[in-house]
């Protein structure tokens, strides 16, 4: 399938498409020079059917365009979008004297399809604060301009749309919370593991210790548990029975004097995982404090102090 430029030169869809995403905060750059109209006209665009989703839109002054009567048709349209023809776009970007909001897919006119992921071009104005072109180049061609004012273009497997960019914008917030949380978990089950051992009455106590300096990861491994991932295999491996330390260290919360426990695992004579079984009717949402451990010793006296 060909299209004519409207420079007249034909142009020639490639079987493979060849996407490259544009992405710009509008004051980053001098007024004016981001306006709908200048971003429309600085690409080489063929005669496209477009499928519109967002639209709100100042029109020039004195222009008869009803930008309300547009509006009203897309809401109509109830989240599928609304086709215009060519001509309309034109005009949209003739008359157009602020986008606010305007997300546009450009698709063949011979196209039958209504899915926008196989559209040609994407261009989308948010918030009247960033806008994104996403635009197969073996369809669009760009200008010298258009390049100087969105930089770079970065190389996309397809066109998107913003709601998928909005939800994967949240996946990658949740994920970096998520590693962030883990980190900070990591350094709190290193600190409770150190205090554990310190206080431990068992002899291997201080290889185990060398040990815990040797962890270089710790990860989630079901309801609180964390494995930990030990750097150097020279690190003293110690007598032991694979399983818990033989002395469990307990630990309070602040609503409870007895909230559960702290089970340091070991395999094969090196600490494997560190797991906090829970005596409250529902599992603790945080880790206990260094300072609400409750170590055999201080069970053992019965009264709460700990024993020399």
């Amino acid at each position: 399938m060909s299209f004519r430029r409207r420079s007249g030169r034909p142009a020639t869809r490639r079987p493979q498409p060849d996407f490259v995403t544009y992405h710009r905060f509008i004051g980053s750059q001098p007024t004016g020079v981001l306006e709908f109209r200048n971003v429309v006209n600085g690409m080489m665009i063929p005669p496209l059917r477009w499928l519109v989703t967002d639209l709100d839109m100042v029109a020039l002054p004195h222009s008869d365009l009803d930008v309300l009567e547009w509006e009203q048709k897309l809401r109509d349209s109830s989240g599928a979008g609304l086709w215009i023809t060519d001509d309309d776009l034109r005009r949209f970007v003739r008359d157009n004297h602020q986008m606010i909001d305007g997300e546009f897919f450009g698709s063949p006119i011979g196209s039958t399809t209504t899915d926008a992921s196989q559209a040609a071009i994407r261009i989308d104005f948010f918030d009247s604060t960033t806008v994104t072109v996403t635009l197969d180049r073996s369809v669009i061609g760009t200008s010298w301009e258009f390049e100087l004012f969105l930089g770079p273009g970065v190389a996309v497997p397809g066109i998107g749309s913003r709601d998928e960019e909005t939800a994967a914008q949240q996946r990658r917030a949740q994920d970096e919370q998520r590693r962030a949380q883990e980190a900070r978990d990591g350094q709190q089950i290193r600190a409770l593991v150190r205090a554990c051992l310190q206080n431990a009455r068992i002899d291997e106590a201080p290889a185990l210790l060398t040990q815990l300096d040797a962890v270089v990861d710790v990860t989630p491994s079901g309801p609180r548990a964390w494995a930990l991932a030990l750097e150097r295999d020279d690190a003293p491996r110690v007598d032991l029975p694979d399983g818990p330390l033989p002395e469990a260290v307990g630990y309070r919360t602040d609503a409870v004097a007895v909230g559960g426990e702290l089970l340091i695992w070991v395999h094969d004579g090196r600490m494997q995982m560190v797991e906090l079984p829970w005596f409250t009717d529902a599992m603790p949402t945080e880790l206990p404090r260094v300072d609400q451990l409750v170590f055999p010793a201080e069970r053992d006296a019965g009264d709460g102090e700990r024993t020399p």
